[in-house]
């Protein structure tokens, strides 16, 4: 046997081994099917000429070249059909794809029925010099040409389009495995060499290698499935995909070493099955995936679930994500994604460890809170209570004076009593009002939904107001000025103690930023288009930009060790809550600040 008959026989064997290794391996995208047809079309190629060393019967010649001519046609257009899935990306070959195939079909069919019209052969020969070819023979000649141009064409615009270093390089690959038979065969043709008929099919063998490589080792060809296995990769620990009927089909390497020895979960293994393989301690975790799975399978939904898994290293917690595959709107299967959630359900426990903690010591910062609350806004009541009670001790001692007074008449007698009566009923509305505002800080720390709801005008209002600042006015040296602009009988919807509590608060602050100079505090209410208004303007300072931020906010003050920075925060909750409005400040062009107090109008909705 020759030196090209022992490298025909090598090169069939590893052609072969190398196809069904591949097959054997399964999940082969459309374009990997693609190439092991063409290997498979030059393995019967070789085939062929193997079987044409071995004989000189001219019928049997005849036959074999005729497949040789069959699978020449037949795997240029494969390759044809490689370039063109390639450089669209797609997943399968389009069912128009294939039309392409009937040419080479046709010209194939020709060839094997040469000798009843003799368009292939005019005269067959298995001596060269004696072979007289018809005018088929051209045409199949020309279309190999044409369709390698084709495949060069498009592969050069695919690697000029992407201007990528790396995509040039993979279709160079491609392209320089075309060249070597393209040349051989130009220079078959031309007769510029004397080759065999071995010399195409060894050629071609290089175009395996080289399309080979780039498929399995680049793997440029399979870039899709690649991609979104390496997405589920990353999202997940584990994965595996299940057939409709319960059977792993597919899974990554992390799943098999979480799952494949431990639970006897491996590709080609039923759920049913591994369960009752499994120890009783282990069934669990099967069960709740068959469970789960039912339910994705009957709903076509996504499903979750949480599945804990004792080790030798401890216990693990895996988040489950069952995710349905469709194809053709029918159910095909189901994808199982396995994240490990341990460290994140460490965290969260820390967390909510944190998180206790941090809420008792804000239970106990709140407990303070309100103390100030209620110490600072029972000072102005008790502050009136004390102030009446020495008016009432003033008139007691007039009273006892001029007792046996013949000056002093009836009259003088009842007026001092009205006056006492006067002062007795404003220490009866003082003593009213810290009894409400106890019962509403007590109603806030229980429940802050709950109030006592009623009706108010700002007459009423600005009534009590005045009442209890008066003092608090007189020694800062202010003087408060009412404008209201609302209609007659204009009502506000809610409990009347707790707008006094905020209207005292910021004119009890206004106060403070006047202290030592006094002027005019306004006090203003108007209507908008769709709520009420109330304005407390004061000729203080004025207020920082960064300070505004925070001046609704908890245990804030710009009072130092005077204040608590409870007053302007439990307002703004307090207009919040109770009332469904928001409390604003802005600086005045001539000094000081306006503080804002919105309300919704129900009447005007």
């Amino acid at each position: 046997m020759t030196i090209v008959g022992h490298i025909l026989d090598v090169s069939a064997a590893v052609l072969a081994f190398f196809i069904v290794s591949c097959f054997l391996k399964g999940r082969l995208s459309a374009v990997q099917k693609l190439y092991l047809s063409s290997a498979a079309f030059l393995l019967v190629w070789l085939m062929a000429i193997i079987g044409m060393e071995h004989t000189k019967k001219v019928g049997i010649w005849q036959v074999l070249d005729a497949i040789t001519c069959a699978c020449s046609a037949l795997l240029i257009m494969t390759i044809l059909m490689i370039s063109l899935i390639f450089t669209k990306n797609l997943v399968k070959v389009p069912r128009n794809y294939w039309l392409l195939y009937l040419l080479p079909a046709l010209s194939s069919l020709i060839v094997f029925t040469n000798p009843l019209h003799h368009l292939f052969y005019r005269r067959f020969s298995i001596y060269a010099s004696e072979v007289r070819f018809g005018p088929l023979f051209i045409i199949s000649g020309l279309q190999y040409y044409i369709y390698s141009l084709f495949v060069l064409i498009i592969m050069i615009r695919f690697g000029l389009k992407s201007r990528v270093r790396r995509v040039w390089g993979q279709v160079g690959l491609f392209i320089g495995g075309l060249l070597v038979p393209l040349f051989t065969n130009l220079l078959a043709t031309l007769k510029v060499v004397n080759l065999p008929i071995s010399a195409t099919p060894l050629a071609f063998l290089v175009t395996i290698i080289c399309h080979g490589i780039a498929v399995y080792y680049f793997n440029f060809l399979n870039i899709k499935p690649a991609a979104l296995e390496n997405m589920v990769d990353n999202i997940s620990e584990g994965y595996a995909i299940l057939s409709a009927d319960s059977c792993i089909i597919y899974s990554n390497t992390a799943f098999e070493e979480i799952f494949g020895d431990k639970y006897h979960m491996r590709i080609n293994s039923y759920l049913n099955r591994i369960v009752e393989e499994l120890e009783d301690r282990k069934k669990d975790v099967i069960y709740n995936l068959l469970n789960f799975f039912d339910v994705c399978k009957q709903s076509v939904n996504i499903i979750s679930y949480e599945q804990a898994i004792l080790c030798e290293e401890g216990k693990f917690y895996y988040s489950v994500e069952l995710t349905p595959i469709l194809v053709k709107h029918r159910l095909a299967g189901v994808l199982a994604m396995f994240r490990d959630v341990t460290k994140l359900k460490e965290e969260m426990r820390r967390k909510q460890q944190n998180l206790s903690r941090a809420m008792e010591r804000e239970r106990l910062i709140s407990l303070g809170q309100m103390i100030g609350s209620i110490s600072h806004n029972l000072k102005t009541p008790i502050m009136a209570v004390s102030g009446d009670v020495a008016l009432l001790e003033d008139l007691v001692r007039e009273y006892k004076d001029s007792i046996g007074d013949q000056d002093v008449t009836v009259e003088d007698h009842k007026e001092i009593a009205d006056e006492m009566s006067g002062w007795l009923q404003r220490i009866k509305e003082c003593c009213a009002y810290m009894s409400d505002i106890i019962t509403t800080v007590k109603g806030m720390a229980a429940n802050l939904s709950t109030s006592s709801e009623g009706e108010f005008t700002i007459d009423e209002l600005i009534k009590r107001v005045q009442m209890f600042l008066k003092g608090k006015l007189g020694k800062n040296g202010c003087r408060l000025i009412v404008s209201n602009e609302l209609p007659e009988g204009n009502v506000i919807h809610g409990d009347i103690n707790n707008m006094v509590q905020v209207i005292n608060n910021l004119i009890d602050n206004a106060c403070d930023a006047m202290e030592g100079r006094g002027g005019e505090i306004k006090l203003r209410a108007f209507r908008t288009e769709h709520s009420i208004c109330m304005m407390v303007r004061d000729q203080g300072c004025g207020i920082p930009n960064d300070v505004k931020e925070k001046l609704f906010r908890s245990m804030y003050t710009t009072k130092g060790t005077k204040g608590t920075g409870l007053g302007l925060y439990s307002s703004a909750e307090i207009i919040r809550a109770r009332f469904g409005g928001k409390i604003w400040v802005e600086d005045n062009e001539d000094g000081g600040a306006s503080f804002f107090v919105e309300l919704p109008d129900e009447e005007r909705g």
